[in-house]
């Protein structure tokens, strides 16, 4: 898979700056695994993944709807209004199923600090509790939280 990744980043026009190869691979990768594919371009991904610098694994975590995963820390940690925020992922360990992302605060801006938000606080998640592909449009349950 790194290898054909690697192919494509050419393809697409990728510079020669190392960093942007990674951030380029991180996101495809990360893209895979929030999809429906099989087990074994899953298991890929997540191998691409670990071997890219400053993926981080915390080990057994619970998403926002209670269930326990791997956590997975991806290196970016993007400026944003609220300050710099980390993308985390949450994994089944036994089935390699995405659970949850989520967007946390690593060094809160001083307004948002002030409001009381810490290091460390959630500031976005998304759960996911199926993935397939489907052939018809679902429908969302009457009891969805919007």
């Amino acid at each position: 898979m790194r290898r054909q990744f690697e192919r494509l980043y050419e393809r697409d026009g990728g510079g020669e700056n190392s960093g942007d190869r990674t951030t380029w691979m991180l996101r495809q990768a990360a893209n895979l695994i929030t999809m429906p594919v099989k087990p074994g371009t899953r298991a890929a991904a997540y191998r691409l993944l670990a071997d890219l610098p400053g993926i981080r694994v915390q080990g057994s975590v619970t998403d926002p709807l209670g269930r326990e995963g791997i956590g997975i820390t991806l290196p970016d940690n993007p400026e944003t209004p609220l300050g710099s925020v980390e993308e985390r992922l949450v994994v089944d360990a036994s089935t390699g199923a995405l659970l949850a992302e989520l967007v946390v605060l690593a060094e809160p801006s001083a307004t948002v600090w002030q409001a009381g938000l810490d290091a460390g606080t959630t500031v976005s998640d998304s759960a996911t509790t199926r993935m397939e592909w489907a052939q018809r449009q679902i429908t969302v349950p009457e009891n969805a939280r919007h």
